[in-house]
């Protein structure tokens, strides 16, 4: 063995990495000893050992501490990667609907996505800890939070106009739920970030303790084996593996979003009636003009009927058909196919004698059968040879002892000319055997930032005054005035019928007196009687009412105050038509229609 040590082998100094003191010559083997089993330092021999050379550490390295716990890190890592990859589906389910419907700028949905990867960046990188990464996450969890938990309900609506109004309402719930959940992330990162800076410095001193062993010298030294104390020290994850990750992570979320987003966009409504569910006609099918109705249209049925008292149920995919003689939708199809010629007489032929109405601009305000008429040609304007192009994009009706509210959404197209857009709600009533109309609202849907932006220059047409007169009980005057002296009392003020219907300035519609009530109760906003008001009940046109009237409508203008994004108080001055029915003892809002007065240029 004595030439495993020396031997012809030239002499190896192992002193640099062990810590043995070199002797001049090796020494002699004696009985009972091993060269190999030397003590160290002594030159003497010593007991037989099992090992080759005993535990060393590097030269300068003193003994690491343990790696300290994660478990807050791992959660708040995972909680804000779960965050931004939600929001990341979210921004893309958006940027399809902002394409389809321009209610805001596609430079926020841009900011959205890029905060929701960068999320993702730092979620990642707050597994190993760090101040910088742990606060950037929880900032970027908190403002999607806050975001979320503050998003108009109005906006959204807007974005989700396709959508029932009661999946609206259940979205926008989810999303709040979702925001105080992302708020809870952004918090929790804030909680473990001692733990973060903790384990930040630890990974630090052991990343430097290893790059310090790795380039000892002679370390480590073969052939002679060696066994130290090992220190585990986190390997770094290589960046183009984490690169591949968050790739990956991006493009499930943004194909599942961009899925769901024309999903969304696509979808047609349970609560409006589509083209080809309301003309009987093939879904998908192109829509004949309105002035050809067809046999189907005559006794197509509506989304929400309530006949002699009772309440129909929706059903989704099909309408729900009314057992009168003569549907409502009678009225509605005979009402579009005078509408595409602008056939005056047609139109006059639906009204009552003592018909009210207001039309598309603000100085429009007409009573009477040829007044109204004359006004709903004019905002028509001169139609093509063959007649407009009338397309129904959404229909609500609510019906109730031989009366209807109805309020639907029509484009008209004529070659050459831009498709315009219009509003309309009005209440019928059965007069004779045959439906006419009562009141009516025409009006042309403006946008929110249109609308704020003209209000802001003082270029929006104000509506005229409308005369203060009242038709009916002073109980029913003293109600509707109550109901538009404030936001919490006209919240207070709505039917919860699920026929109820609320048709916004931009076209917002919301269905349902429960969901109504929900969006004015959380409005930021102050509404108020600006002039007049013109109120009528059902005693004025309907022999069976003259002792106790239950139905009624009431016109007016309102002021409607709300805080604009700068922070600054805005008052727009919306016109509106309203009709309101009694329950029991208090007379209550059953239908609104809040309108920019025209023209908008």
């Amino acid at each position: 063995m004595s030439e495993g040590i020396g031997g012809n082998r030239p002499k190896r100094n192992t002193a640099s990495y062990v810590g043995v003191s070199p002797e001049p010559a090796a020494p002699q083997r004696a009985e009972g000893t091993d060269p190999r089993r030397i003590a160290r330092g002594t030159g003497r021999p010593g007991p037989v050992s099992s090992h080759t050379l005993e535990e060393v550490a590097a030269p300068g390295s003193a003994p690491m501490p343990d790696s300290p716990g994660r478990a807050l890190l791992r959660v708040a890592g995972a909680a804000t990667q779960l965050t931004c990859g939600s929001c990341l589906l979210i921004g893309t389910v958006g940027l399809v609907l902002v394409l389809q419907h321009p209610i805001m700028s596609l430079a926020s949905v841009a900011v959205w996505l890029a905060m929701a990867m960068a999320g993702l960046v730092f979620g990642g990188l707050s597994y190993r800890g760090g101040l910088l990464s742990m606060t950037a996450a929880a900032a970027i969890d908190a403002g999607f939070g806050v975001a979320l938990v503050l998003l108009d309900d109005a906006r959204l609506r807007a974005l989700l106009e396709i959508v029932p109004p009661s999946d609206v309402t259940a979205i926008g719930q989810l999303l709040n739920i979702a925001g105080y959940a992302m708020i809870g992330a952004g918090a929790l990162c804030v909680v473990a970030l001692p733990q973060g800076v903790q384990y930040a410095r630890w990974f630090r001193s052991a990343a430097a303790t290893r790059n310090a062993m790795s380039t000892a010298r002679g370390f480590p030294p073969p052939p002679v084996p060696t066994r130290g104390s090992a220190y585990i020290i986190p390997a770094e994850i290589q960046p183009g593996s984490r690169r591949r990750l968050y790739l990956v992570l991006g493009g499930v979320s943004i194909g599942v979003g961009t899925g769901l987003g024309v999903l969304v966009s696509s979808t047609p409504s349970t609560e409006l009636i589509t083209a080809g569910v309301a003309d009987g006609a093939t879904p998908g099918a192109k829509r004949p003009i309105a002035g050809e109705p067809s046999t189907a249209d005559a006794h197509a049925g509506i989304a929400t009927v309530a006949r002699e008292g009772t309440r129909a149920t929706e059903l989704p995919g099909q309408a729900v058909i009314a057992p009168a003689p003569e549907p409502v939708r009678q009225l509605v199809a005979d009402q579009r196919a005078a509408i595409a010629n602008a056939d005056g007489p047609a139109l006059a032929a639906l009204l009552l004698p003592a018909v009210f109405g207001l039309g598309v601009d603000g100085d429009e305000v007409a009573e009477g059968r040829d007044a109204v008429a004359a006004q709903l040609v004019h905002d028509l304007g001169k139609p093509p040879a063959r007649g407009f192009r009338v397309e129904e994009t959404a229909l609500a009706i609510g019906e109730e002892r031989n009366h209807a509210w109805i309020a639907e959404e029509l484009e008209i197209a004529a070659a050459g000319q831009p498709t315009r857009r219009l509003a309309i709600t009005q209440l019928a009533a059965v007069i004779e055997g045959r439906w006419r109309i009562v009141a009516l609202h025409w009006a042309t849907p403006v946008d929110d930032a249109t609308a704020e932006r003209l209000a802001i220059l003082n270029t929006m047409p104000m509506p005229r005054p409308i005369a203060d007169r009242g038709d009916g009980p002073d109980e029913l005057d003293r109600a509707v005035r109550a109901a538009f002296a404030s936001r919490a009392a006209f919240a207070a003020a709505r039917s919860e019928r699920p026929d109820a219907f609320n048709l916004g300035s931009g076209g917002e519609r919301v269905h349902g007196g429960a969901a109504i009530k929900r969006v004015f109760t959380r409005l930021k906003a102050q509404i108020r009687q600006r002039d007049g008001m013109r109120v009528v009940a059902g005693s004025a046109w309907d022999p069976a009412q003259r002792a106790e009237p239950w139905i009624g409508f009431a016109a007016l203008n309102v002021d409607f105050t709300s805080r604009t994004r700068a922070a600054t108080e805005l008052t727009q001055t919306f016109r509106v038509l309203a009709v309101v029915v009694k329950e029991a003892t208090d007379w209550k809002l059953v239908q609104t229609q809040w309108s920019n007065a025209g023209p908008i240029r």
